[in-house]
């Protein structure tokens, strides 16, 4: 009998760029501050798990706490420290595994079907990814369980942020317009509300590539390989390509190919699988 293989369902909720947010179920919304948000909070199968992040002057994530079972994780720019011990990679553990996935790292737990990817910069952390293999009956509480601003923009009243000694960022108007002049095909109806969460993003950062590149190459995985944007993205907004670690090079390819690192030394393509999102990121030689 033929073998089938059934893909598991993946229920993700990601934050990226200055604020904007894609909780679990619902749209992008936007909210930045240097308060201290719960990012996602909820229990399965009686292990509780606690995400808060932090978000430094630059915009970019500078504090992120991942709690699993009453084990903390704590990522502060690039370093990382479990139950208050800093940790070098790969880090095995009993309850989860932190490791090198391309250009990013990722934890996941061996008592949740639970997985948190981040991306490094300097400054801080750019993209913060959390996907579940279950659904949550109860909930989410936090960011990730928001469809919407309402709610979030409650928890900063002017007793918190004093309290906290944090504020909200005032925007600033920025033109993201030429950018989503190249994603017509893609997002049609979308474009307006898409330009709003790019230009609440930008606002203060414009000097920052870091933030306005995160939105950026968000934006370009979400149209894909086969969207005119894909091609010209980076030339456009002037992105330049990570690097990879050794004589390793960074590509994009899309989502029909697994995630690929490429040795320059070898004849032979060495293939390491690393299951980067939707969307491939590649290094190869």
């Amino acid at each position: 009998a033929a073998m089938t293989t059934i893909e598991t369902q993946k229920y993700t909720c990601k934050t990226f760029g200055s604020g904007v947010v894609k909780p679990f179920d619902g749209s992008h919304f936007y909210v930045s501050s240097d308060c201290p948000f719960t990012f996602a909070r909820f229990t399965l199968n009686r292990v509780e798990c606690d995400i808060a992040i932090r978000r430094g002057p630059r915009g970019l994530l500078a504090h992120v706490e991942i709690i699993i079972n009453k084990i903390k994780t704590v990522l502060h720019g690039g370093d990382i420290s479990v139950e208050g011990n800093s940790v070098s990679l790969p880090y095995d553990h009993t309850y989860q595994h932190i490791f090198r996935y391309g250009i990013y790292t990722r934890l996941r737990s061996s008592l949740l079907p639970l997985s948190v990817t981040w991306h490094v910069l300097p400054g801080g952390i750019d993209t913060l990814r959390v996907e579940l293999e279950h659904e949550l009956s109860a909930g989410v509480a936090g960011l990730c369980g928001k469809d919407n601003l309402a709610g979030v923009m409650n928890k900063l009243s002017p007793e918190e942020e004093a309290e906290n000694n944090c504020f909200c960022f005032k925007l600033k108007h920025n033109a993201c317009r030429h950018f989503f002049s190249y994603t017509l095909d893609c997002l049609r109806a979308k474009t307006p509300s898409f330009i709003q969460i790019c230009e609440q993003n930008s606002h203060s950062f414009e000097e920052s590539p870091y933030i306005r590149c995160a939105f950026f190459k968000e934006v370009a995985e979400h149209c894909g390989n086969t969207s005119f944007v894909w091609d010209v993205w980076r030339s456009v907004t002037e992105c330049v390509l990570p690097t990879c670690p050794g004589e390793l090079v960074y590509v994009e390819q899309g989502a029909a190919f697994v995630p690929t690192l490429y040795s320059k030394k070898e004849a032979s393509l060495k293939m390491v699988t690393l299951q980067l999102y939707q969307v491939q990121t590649v290094c190869k030689g």
